[in-house]
Order: structure tokens, then C-alpha cells, then sequence
């Protein structure tokens, strides 16, 4: 048998780069499982189970604001947890926020300076992310915790775009597109994905990871805008009415201009230009289709090379 994890809960706002910084790697070495709480949404239902079952709280930087969040804390406190703060700013030190933007300050002051006392009472262990820190609050007996990133932190410098270049006309392709956009992201870290839409999309599609959505400009703006863009992979669905089997294939010049592999949807207008698997890749209106182009794109660069170097020469056999 293993040795039992031990259960960690950590309180957060938001998805705080400390947690991939410093504090995994240091749970990880001591086999603490986190369980990460959002301190910006209402308390799980199973909260107080999860508090018995736990032997750590760690409350990331910022001292809650609503009050049940506050309950459970002080709740902590008195069931006998070990009780950690992390900070990797001098967030208590107010003559520091001087040099900060105003609407940041404000947060900080908020957030953690005015809760200053209540926070260095609930605490028992106080851990910080560099030496001035330790040097500057020696008397508590702080634990600098060492700068060791996540791999994934690394990962994220060769990214893989993805676009989906449309008009205010294409809604319905935005609304089929949502899943599909979901699942990527969920299933990979470190891709991104860049969508023109209005406010409706915007809502949407604002709490996917990774994803913008920018408004539709026109047609010259869109161009020196995108003049020295790449992608690696342009959506272009198409779905099935009357509208749009009226359109022409322009999306394939896109993607040609963005140096990118097109996946179209296997219908005309599409279906009558693109060689399938040559220069861009059709396919049937099953959003696993385009899950799996997309992995093969993301895994076989190559491959990817070849078929947006084919598109580009496809292309320019058109141009007068």
C-alpha cells in the first residue's frame, strides 16, 4: 500500500500563477493532493466534509470577501488545521503600493492589507516565494517555497493557434463551433484560439481558457490587422442552408494568406476546391472529426507544414 495523500485545501482567487510557479511543486514534494477552492464563487455544498477530511488549509494571497468563505477560515482555525498563508508580493506592507496602479492598490488594500491582522491571526505557518520576503517578516518564521515551474509553464511557448475568421453573418457557425472550442481547450494547454464575433460570442465563449474574441472590422482594417499573422489551423464551417450555399470558397484564401491549414466543412462551396488531405482537410458536420484533425495537426508537424505549403501554392495559381 502507498502512503495516503494528504488532502490540502486551497483557497484562491482566480487561477493565481503561484499555483504553477511555486506551490504544486511544493505540495507534490510533500504528497499533498490539492483541492482547489475559488474563493470568487459561492462554497461547495460538500465543503464541511471536505474540511473534516483535510489536514491543510492554504489561503492564497487574498482574504475572502464573502462572509461563508470567512466562516469556514475561522472554522478551520478552531477544528485544528494547519493553517498556511502564501504570499509572493509584500502584500501587507501598504507604503509599497505606492509605485502600483491605482485600481490595483485599491484590490491589494481590499483584499490584503486591510485584513492584515485578521489574517496574520488565523495563519500559523506563513509561506513565501523569495528571501527579501523572509528577511522582511523574519519574526513570523516564514518557509520560502523554491521557484519551481510546472512543465506545462514551458509548453506554452510553442503554442498552437488556432482561428476562426468570420463574419457577424456567421452565427450559426459560432454556436456550432462552441463544444468543439471547449473540448480543445480542455483537452490541451497550450493552445489558443482567436474568434471574431459581437457581444453575444463575447458571452459566450468568456469563460473558455485561452480564447478572444475579436469584433468584426472591415474588410481593409481585417487586412492590416492580419498582414504579418500566422496560424496553425483556420476553422471554416460552413453549416447546411440556403444562405450559405450561395457563398464562395474565400475561406481557403485565408488560409493560404494566414500560411494555415484550412478545415473545411466537407459541402459545397468547399468540397469543389480543396483536395482533401493535399492542401486542407473536409470534413462531415461531426464535431470528433474535427477533434481528431485537430490533434493530428497539433501532433505531426510536418504533416501540417506540407498541406499549408501546398494551400499557399494553390493559392497563388489563382491570383491574375
Amino acid at each position: 500500500m502507498g502512503k495516503r495523500l494528504t488532502s490540502v485545501l486551497v483557497l484562491h482567487q482566480g487561477a493565481e500563477s503561484s499555483l504553477d510557479f511555486f506551490l504544486y511543486s511544493a505540495f507534490n514534494s510533500r504528497q499533498w493532493r490539492p483541492i482547489l477552492m475559488d474563493t470568487r464563487q459561492r462554497p461547495p455544498e460538500d465543503l464541511g466534509s471536505q474540511l473534516m477530511q483535510a489536514r491543510v488549509v492554504m489561503l492564497v494571497r487574498y482574504w475572502p470577501r464573502g462572509w461563508r468563505w470567512r466562516g469556514w477560515l475561522r472554522q478551520a482555525r478552531k477544528m485544528g488545521k494547519r493553517c498556511i498563508y502564501w504570499m509572493d508580493d509584500d502584500l501587507l506592507d501598504i507604503d509599497g503600493y505606492e509605485v502600483l496602479p491605482h485600481k490595483y492598490a485599491q484590490k491589494l488594500r481590499r483584499l490584503a492589507w486591510s485584513q492584515r491582522g485578521t489574517i496574520l491571526d488565523w495563519c500559523q505557518e506563513l509561506w513565501v516565494s523569495t528571501p527579501v520576503l523572509a528577511e522582511r517578516y523574519a519574526s513570523l518564521n516564514p518557509e520560502v517555497i523554491p521557484l519551481r515551474p510546472q512543465p506545462r509553464i514551458l509548453g506554452q511557448v510553442n503554442s498552437f493557434t488556432i482561428g476562426y475568421h468570420g463574419t457577424a453573418s456567421h452565427r450559426h457557425e459560432l454556436l456550432w463551433l462552441y463544444p468543439l472550442i471547449l473540448m480543445v481547450q480542455e483537452r490541451y494547454s497550450h493552445t489558443s484560439v482567436e474568434l471574431y464575433g459581437d457581444e453575444e460570442m463575447r458571452r459566450l465563449y468568456g469563460s473558455v481558457p485561452r480564447v478572444r474574441v475579436h469584433h468584426p472590422v472591415p474588410w481593409e482594417r481585417y487586412l492590416q490587422l492580419t498582414a504579418s499573422q500566422r496560424l496553425d489551423c483556420l476553422l471554416c464551417p460552413l453549416m447546411d442552408n440556403g444562405f450559405n450555399r450561395a457563398r464562395a470558397a474565400v475561406k481557403f484564401f485565408d488560409a493560404a494568406r494566414l500560411n494555415a491549414v484550412g478545415l473545411y466543412s466537407d459541402r459545397v462551396p468547399y468540397s469543389a476546391l480543396v483536395k482533401h488531405g493535399e492542401d486542407g482537410l473536409l470534413l462531415a458536420d461531426q464535431r470528433v472529426q474535427w477533434l481528431d484533425a485537430i490533434d493530428r495537426l497539433l501532433n505531426d508537424p510536418e504533416w501540417r507544414e506540407r498541406l499549408a505549403t501546398t494551400s499557399r501554392r494553390r493559392a497563388h495559381d489563382f491570383v491574375n
